[in-house]
């Protein structure tokens, strides 16, 4: 079986120009600064930005603005890219200067309400909040301040104002009416307050995780603690598991009622997380990154707010900044041992992966019955193609499960691959079928089982039946597709296997794989010319070594006689196929 086949496993507006990542500028950006001064900064900044580094570029829009220190385009771009690297006090600078030049600049006021709610100084936050003008943003952001400045001066007409005008802010994913509830909550309306969480489910919070940690809080404090058992537990079968969910969870069996988070500070930080949250569940990544540095800037120990910040910062990849950031998170946040598997995978994917491989051996030096560090680190070994130590890794995880269920079919599945690569086929099929029992017919798993009995000329109808169980399920999998034309082959159907891997490299084109299979089924229709063409571009597409030399092999020589069809092809072992 070919690399291309198998599945790697385990490997989710304010501030909108600039897109985030680690490429670093290059030498002949450097050189067009040196050559063309302010000229040859603005075209850098343009580069790093399109280059996903908001760090060289807000260093590049502030040198282009030594030569034009008034334009608001250069000063609010300044400020935009240094928010979004982490640098608050340098955009609060930008800010500053940006609204001497445009007084009525929505970004600078709401980084200046920000600074100053940090510093306390409430009335001057207030006066930057009541100048960001009107629109959607408006109406989430200066409620959302207003009512922890109301709560933090005991002002209560400022509060009730403030929560009318967030509950009539549906948007956001439920975002504002969160906020109402706590608010309400700590003032002691504890109907509103469990009113507005329920509206909040109908805005699709229910799936975020700030909504089950507020809510599911809100219930246990409330003596609810069956609904409370049941959100997480639904939190959880939703999602990957989450050690403050499981953290509520034991909370929860212990009877310690939670505290409400009244610090108008760590209050503000929350509400932004949240926003930061729903806008990269809408995809919404720029903007989600922008409320989550300034979420940040206001709660700097807050170790969820610094995860998401890193994850984000992955998603842009900007892959040694995202490394550094979940590096950064204390051994005693609940969420260390998560964050070391992040900075694995993040240094893994800066090409470092001594260092990522090195960051899990020292994690399970500590922890060797730690299962999560276990699969990670057989992720990477199976990623460097470093097989059998792989294998090792995912034999220590199976170990240690006690009844196998749903949750594992990954790993048997993972496991299945490595023996398969190992040349243990018999082993293998036992894993490919325990996954495939345990999954339930998951596509991935069948295509890869059905392939392998296809490529092996065994079992030939039933992995036929098998794969088209996985194109039915994705139909736009180019991989699966592929494996359905090459059944076709394998079982002489060479009419329509040409027909299948056609529609295979258009879903793939660049995939040499395909590419490969497409010239032999082409060549058994006795269309040799086009045979060789298609051969020829799967040598350009850069196959595996072992693949090129057949390839090559096939250019000079062609196809020999095709293999003929086994007697037993047609059933697997045991005549079942689980």
């Amino acid at each position: 079986m070919t690399k291309r086949h198998y599945l790697l496993i385990g490997l989710a507006a304010v501030f909108l120009t600039a897109a985030i990542g680690v490429v670093q500028i290059s030498q002949k950006v450097e050189e067009l600064i040196v050559d063309q001064g302010a000229a040859g900064a603005y075209l850098a900044a343009r580069q790093a930005t399109r280059l996903n580094d908001a760090k060289a570029a807000g260093d590049y829009w502030a040198r282009a603005l030594e030569a034009r220190p008034g334009d608001s385009e250069l000063l609010q771009a300044a400020m935009q890219a240094k928010i979004l690297a982490g640098a608050f006090d340098e955009g609060l600078a930008f800010a500053r200067r940006l609204i001497t030049v445009v007084p009525q600049s929505q970004q600078a006021h709401i980084l200046l309400a920000v600074a100053a709610f940090k510093q306390k100084q409430f009335d001057v936050a207030l006066e930057h909040i009541d100048e960001m003008g009107t629109g959607p943003l408006s109406s989430v952001l200066a409620p959302n301040m207003k009512i922890w400045i109301a709560l933090a001066q005991d002002d209560q007409k400022m509060g009730a104002r403030a929560v009318k005008r967030l509950t009539g802010a549906s948007m956001f994913a439920g975002v504002p009416l969160v906020q109402a509830a706590r608010v309400l909550e700590i003032n002691g309306n504890h109907e509103a307050a469990a009113k507005h969480y329920t509206n909040a489910v109908r805005s699709g919070a229910a799936r975020y995780l700030y909504f089950v940690l507020s809510y599911g809080a809100f219930l246990e404090r409330q003596d609810e603690a069956d609904k409370a058992a049941k959100l997480y537990e639904f939190y959880h079968r939703s999602h990957l598991y989450h050690a403050h969910v499981g953290a509520a969870q034991e909370r929860l069996k212990a009877g310690d009622k939670p505290p409400i988070e009244a610090a108008p500070t760590a209050a503000l930080a929350e509400a932004f997380s949240a926003l930061g949250e729903a806008m990269r569940g809408e995809e919404r990544v720029d903007l989600a990154l922008g409320y989550l540095r300034l979420a940040q800037h206001l709660d700097e120990d807050n170790e969820l707010i610094a995860f998401a910040v890193a994850e984000l910062l992955g998603q842009r990849e900007r892959f040694v900044a995202a490394a550094e950031q979940f590096a950064a998170i204390d051994n005693d946040a609940l969420l260390y041992d998560d964050a070391q598997i992040q900075r694995s995978q993040m240094l893994f994917e800066a090409g470092a992966s001594e260092a990522a491989i090195s960051v899990l051996n020292k994690q399970l030096k500590a922890q060797p019955d730690n299962r999560d560090l276990l699969i990670s680190l057989g992720d990477l070994y199976r990623a460097e193609t470093r097989f059998a130590e792989a294998e090792k890794s995912y034999d220590d995880a199976i170990a240690l499960i006690e009844e196998a269920s749903t949750r594992d079919w990954h790993l048997y599945f993972a496991r299945g691959m490595m023996r398969e690569r190992l040349g243990n086929w018999d082993m293998a099929e036992i894993d490919l079928q325990r996954a495939r029992k345990l999954s339930n017919d998951e596509p991935h798993v069948l295509n890869y089982l059905g392939y392998s009995w296809i490529d092996k000329g065994m079992y030939l109808d039933e992995g036929l039946k098998i794969i088209k169980q996985a194109v039915k399920a994705q139909p736009k999998n180019g991989a699966f597709v592929d494996s359905l034309g090459w059944a076709h082959y394998r079982l002489g159907n060479y009419a329509t296997a040409v027909k299948v891997l056609e529609r295979a490299s258009q879903l793939e084109p660049t995939d040499p794989v395909i590419t490969d299979h497409l010239g032999d089924a082409l060549w058994r229709m006795q269309r040799k010319v086009e045979a060789r063409y298609q051969w020829r571009k799967a040598l350009a597409f850069d196959p595996m070594e072992d693949d090129r030399a057949k390839i090559e092999r096939k250019l000079l020589t062609g196809l020999g006689a095709p293999e003929k069809k086994k007697p037993e092809a047609n059933m697997p072992r045991g005549g079942t196929a689980i």
